[in-house]
């Protein structure tokens, strides 16, 4: 999980620790530099504090920022104060509804299990789900490594990644993959990519070559092969014309094997 934070030294300094060495943490540098951050970075998750270095709590920049990207999940994380909560009373009434209070609720593993549970993996989630008949055939530490890799996949440059998250050599993991069902570690790769795009692209703050760039594409022309190659779409009609349900459908059918190939 990747998140993005703007908050006081003392949260931030917690957030930390509540992260740990599995999930990175990128702190904004102001106000003003925020939605650049949450642009340019990678981010599951963008944790803010309205009244981070202000008198008055900052309830239209993170206002503009949901607008823009309604796709990423905002908790606010804050002290108890009447700005604060007259901030999140605010927020809330927009439907930024995801609050953490200092030294209230945000033990280590409460607070964790919000960060991870928050509905930025919906997409990941629903293609998971579809998969689960084949990947139910594969080992405990192949299918965690194939759900890592859903939910986190600008951290898989290629199918050796793949690999190594499932500690097997890549030889092994094609033949667990096709024995299951599926086609070649790398379209795995590609279809994860292209599932994180196709979420990112469905905000109107976001150009189709910066999430290209933003999810590990070298052009913008690399994702619409990609794309078209296991969709028959290219990224604009993707983002006009397809819903969700209907692209994660088209993504987990382009990674499986024809039941005429598949071993048995």
């Amino acid at each position: 999980m990747d998140v993005v934070a703007y908050l006081p030294r003392p949260l931030q300094q917690h957030l930390t620790i509540v992260l740990g060495s599995q999930h990175s943490l990128v702190a904004a540098g102001g106000w003003e530099s925020l939605r650049t951050t949450v642009l340019q970075q990678v981010t599951d998750v963008l944790v803010v504090d309205p009244t981070t270095d202000s008198s008055a709590p900052r309830i239209d920049e993170i206002a503009e920022i949901h607008r823009q990207f309604p796709s990423l999940p905002i908790v606010v994380y804050t002290t108890l104060t009447g700005g604060s909560m007259r901030a999140i009373l605010e927020l809330g009434k927009l439907g930024v509804e995801h609050v953490v209070l200092s030294r209230f609720d945000d033990e280590k593993r409460r607070f964790l299990e919000l960060l991870e549970r928050v509905p930025g993996q919906m997409l990941s989630d629903k293609m998971l789900a579809l998969l689960s008949p084949e990947l139910g055939r594969l080992s405990v530490t192949l299918i965690r490594a194939v759900e890592l890799l859903f939910r986190s996949p600008t951290r898989f440059k290629n199918s050796q990644d793949l690999a190594s998250a499932a500690g097997t050599q890549l030889r092994t993991l094609y033949r667990q993959l096709e024995s299951a069902g599926f086609h070649s570690p790398r379209l795995f790769v590609a279809a994860a990519r292209l599932l994180r795009a196709y979420s990112l692209m469905r905000d109107p703050g976001r150009h189709i070559k910066d999430v290209a760039a933003k999810v590990g594409y070298h052009s913008q022309y690399q994702l619409t092969q990609h794309m078209r190659a296991l969709t028959g779409h290219t990224p604009r009609v993707a983002r006009a014309k397809v819903e969700p349900d209907e692209f994660v459908a088209l993504l987990a059918h382009g990674v499986r094997q024809p039941p005429q190939r598949r071993r048995t």
